[in-house]
C-alpha cells in the first residue's frame, strides 16, 4: 500500500517512544526513591520529637520538620505519578 510508513521510519518512531518512556520511567523511580527515604527521615524524626522526655524549641523544630518530609514526600509521589488530585487527562508525563 503507498500510504503504509517505510519499516526505517516506522523503527524511528517506535525507538524514540521507547526511549522517552524509559526515560519517564528511570525519573518516576528515582524521584519515588527519594520521597520514600524522605517519608521514612521524616517519620524518625516525628517520633523522635514526639518521644523527647521534655519539650523545647529543637523538639518542636525536629517534630514540625518531620511532618513537613512526610507531606513533601507524599506530595512528591502524588505529582510524579499523575495521582489525584495532581492528575490531569491532558498531560502525557
Amino acid at each position: 500500500m503507498p500510504s503504509d510508513i517505510p519499516d526505517e521510519q516506522l523503527e524511528r518512531v517506535v525507538r524514540r517512544a521507547v526511549r522517552a518512556e524509559l526515560n519517564l520511567l528511570v525519573g518516576r523511580v528515582l524521584w519515588t526513591l527519594l520521597s520514600v527515604v524522605g517519608i521514612s527521615v521524616g517519620f524518625g524524626l516525628v517520633t523522635m520529637g514526639l518521644d523527647a522526655a521534655e519539650w523545647n524549641p529543637v523538639t518542636v523544630a525536629f517534630t514540625v520538620l518531620g511532618i513537613w518530609l512526610v507531606g513533601l514526600g507524599i506530595r512528591t509521589l502524588l505529582l510524579k505519578w499523575n495521582f489525584p488530585p495532581y492528575y490531569s487527562e491532558n498531560s502525557l508525563s
